[in-house]
């Protein structure tokens, strides 16, 4: 039955089924013999024999409720029409989810009772193999599950649906992900979810942050007075806020209401790419699962602006190839689907949603407290009993030298105070790896202070926490303030020297009662794929 269902023969998993009905129907008319009736009252068979009867009924209600609901969904909403033109059916995909909520519990169920099953002979081993194959039919789906709330609100029942999907380019770094170079749309229409095109981000946004956002003048003091730009609106480290404002300024310029918005970083593309073909770009370039990263954010910028590159020619070019990157490769996503690789597609937007390099805003509340349950909400953090110190980075120069920045921190050993709260020296080394060779390049990529990155930082207390006894070596001031309740300590304009490390050390002090060590969450940089 198994292999029938793992190659999506409904035909043959039906004939399979009817054997094993026949088979325990032939069980259960040999155990009800004289004979097996009177061997369960034996004490060396009681117990063997209280297993099987445990066994043979654990199976026949797999074949009613588990495995025949399945072969009918599977008949009813075959996976070979889950992809339609150029998207995916939401009735197909709400059907298996559905299946999936329905069957998950009853094969928890079904697991806790073989292991409970003693047989002679050697036979206990062939149940936990049996087990384990069982276990794989929903492997996938019980480590993922978390998500797929939030999954289902987004995908919805079929109802027209709009989101932006916006690739912010790290190589720009701006405190919430980078500078939303280019804007795409995913679109549920007619219940089918497609993707539509990049296009460049002031074609897609108003230039003025809306009214209904509501950007303040703390807003425009501490991440700086580039956030009344919707583009720019990822200075702002709170996703929430971002989202908010980005959805505004689109449905003022396209008279089009927005569902929720999706952001990621250029590293999801080689993340999907690992799971999916290699792409060619239009001038000959490969993007893989291996090298995409590098190539996007330091390789293109090097191959068209050179030293000497003194046009706008270059920019249009690398820009032109991160549109359609981003265009290819979710088309080619979507015509690879692999429905045996949807763990392997959950698991980059989990991880993801781990370092920040997808977030999430939904319009409706209900919907956005599912985002933040889901852990991809990119909000600042707002409980003390999990508490965070959140690093955020924007830069100010433009520039491309986003590749080049690095964030460590360390966190020291806790003193407990009287009260109960708990007190950590921190330390957060911003650094530029740049080297001499790279910085003789264009402005556009080195900026205007000779390969030096010119940046705002922001540093948040934890929540119901404080931030302490701050300093740096660079002998810059930095100043404090309060944001949504949140402390934090801030300086415009810190310079980052080529080589050099920006230390910036302070103690942090949770609240009372508190004993979790304060995890550092901070603009996600490129630095790993450096190494």
């Amino acid at each position: 039955i198994l292999s029938c269902l793992k190659s999506k023969d409904t035909d043959g998993a039906e004939i399979a089924v009817a054997k094993l009905d026949n088979s325990v129907a032939s069980l259960k008319k040999t155990l009800s013999r004289p004979l097996w009736k009177m061997a369960s009252h034996m004490p060396v068979a009681n117990k063997y024999m209280k297993s099987v009867n445990k066994l043979i009924a654990t199976v026949d209600d797999a074949s009613d409720s588990i495995i025949k609901p399945a072969i009918i969904v599977m008949k009813d909403y075959p996976l070979t029409e889950l992809k339609a033109s150029d998207g995916f059916n939401i009735t197909i995909i709400n059907a298996y989810l559905s299946l999936l909520d329905d069957i998950e519990p009853k094969i928890d169920e079904m697991l806790a009772t073989m292991e409970t099953i003693n047989l002679p002979m050697g036979m206990n081993s062939m149940i936990s193999e049996y087990s384990e194959k069982i276990a794989g039919m929903t492997g996938s789906y019980s480590e993922l599950k978390e998500y797929l709330p939030l999954f289902k609100a987004f995908i919805g029942s079929g109802e027209d649906k709009t989101y932006l999907l916006v690739a912010q380019n790290s190589s720009e770094i701006r405190a919430a992900g980078g500078f939303p170079g280019s804007i795409g749309t995913i679109k549920i229409r007619d219940g089918i979810l497609s993707i539509g095109d990049f296009k460049p981000v002031r074609e897609v946004l108003a230039a003025v942050a809306s009214p209904d956002a509501n950007v303040t003048s703390l807003e425009e003091k501490i991440f700086c007075s580039w956030v009344t730009s919707a583009p720019d609106a990822s200075f702002i480290p709170a996703f929430d806020r971002v989202g908010l404002i980005w959805a505004l300024a689109y449905e003022e310029e396209a008279n089009e209401a927005v569902d929720g918005v999706v952001s990621l970083t250029p590293s999801i593309i080689q993340s999907v790419l690992s799971f999916s073909d290699a792409v060619t770009l239009s001038d000959g370039t490969l993007l893989s699962g291996d090298n995409a990263t590098q190539v996007l954010q330091h390789d293109l910028y090097y191959q068209y602006m050179p030293s000497n590159s003194t046009s706008n020619e270059g920019n249009e070019i690398v820009d032109a190839l991160f549109a359609e990157t981003a265009k290819v490769t979710m088309a080619n996503l979507v015509s690879n689907f692999d429905v045996n690789k949807v763990a392997d597609y959950f698991s980059i937007f989990a991880n993801g949603a781990k370092d920040r390099t997808i977030m999430m805003w939904m319009a409706d509340e209900a919907n956005e407290e599912l985002v933040k349950n889901a852990g991809c909400s990119g909000m600042l953090n707002y409980d003390a009993n999990e508490p965070e110190i959140g690093v955020f980075f924007s830069f100010f120069d433009p520039c491309k030298l986003g590749w080049f920045l690095g964030i460590d921190s360390t966190v020291g050993e806790p003193v407990v105070n009287e009260d109960g709260s708990r007190t950590y020296d921190v330390s957060v080394v911003f650094s530029n790896s740049i080297s001499a060779e790279e910085r003789r390049t264009s402005s556009y990529i080195k900026g205007n202070y000779s390969g030096s990155i010119l940046g705002h930082i922001q540093i948040f207390a934890p929540a119901g926490g404080t931030i302490t006894d701050y300093d740096n070596n660079a002998g810059d001031r930095f100043r404090e303030e309060e944001y949504k309740d949140l402390q934090l300590i801030y300086k415009l304009s810190a310079l980052i020297r080529p080589d050099d490390a920006y230390e910036v050390t302070f103690k942090i002090t949770t609240a009372p009662g508190v004993t979790a060590v304060p995890k550092v969450i901070t603009t996600p940089t490129l630095q790993k794929y450096r190494e």
